[in-house]
């Protein structure tokens, strides 16, 4: 059963009253709250149905329409390039990864799951400054950016853009920290 803040959240979300940034990292929780999408999901066809109910003559919202307006939406060009998305509960430890994310690293989600990403991926090339800033804005729930060495399961360094942005609950307080990635590639 979803807690009532994040139905709450999934409402505002449909409804358009996220600001952009609180959009983005809506979306990121949506790829791995699988019950959230559902909520998400069911408040669209609602809102869908009401806008609908209200054209002269339209059509009730079906499988068919939603498959056609889906369709239509695959259509669009993509960004080829899949951003690398790891979540994190509020003391850090990793609650779920993309395959994007294992693609880079070599970590699968089972490897990371309950650990914090940093002890894995750090090493000796990592700038501790960076590091110092990125634990700082953790620990006052702001969202920051860094460019980090990192190290792949197999040892090889790589180097990362990274963005960490909170998904907070309505008192102020860490449910998820969301963290992006892209890995810079060798000039």
């Amino acid at each position: 059963m979803l807690s009532e803040l994040l139905q709450e959240r999934a409402a505002l979300y449909v409804s358009g009253a996220m600001t952009a940034l609180e959009r983005e990292n809506f979306e990121l929780v949506l790829k791995f709250h699988s019950e959230l999408l559902a909520q998400v999901n069911a408040l669209q066809d609602v809102g869908t149905a009401v806008v609908l109910s209200h054209l002269p003559g339209a059509p009730t919202v079906s499988g068919t329409v939603k498959d056609r307006l889906f369709g239509r939406l695959d259509t669009y060009p993509r960004d080829t390039e899949e951003e690398c998305v790891v979540v994190t509960d509020p003391d850090g430890l990793v609650e779920w990864v993309n395959p994007a994310f294992t693609a880079m690293c070599g970590y699968s989600l089972a490897e990371l799951k309950g650990r914090k990403p940093g002890a894995l991926l750090q090493g000796p090339e990592t700038d501790a400054a960076a590091v110092g800033r990125i634990r700082s804005a953790v620990r006052e729930c702001v969202p920051c950016r860094e460019q980090l060495a990192n190290y792949h399961k197999n040892g090889t360094m790589y180097r990362v853009d990274v963005a960490i942005a909170p998904v907070l609950d309505d008192d102020g307080q860490p449910l998820w920290f969301v963290a992006t990635e892209r890995e810079l590639k060798a000039a």
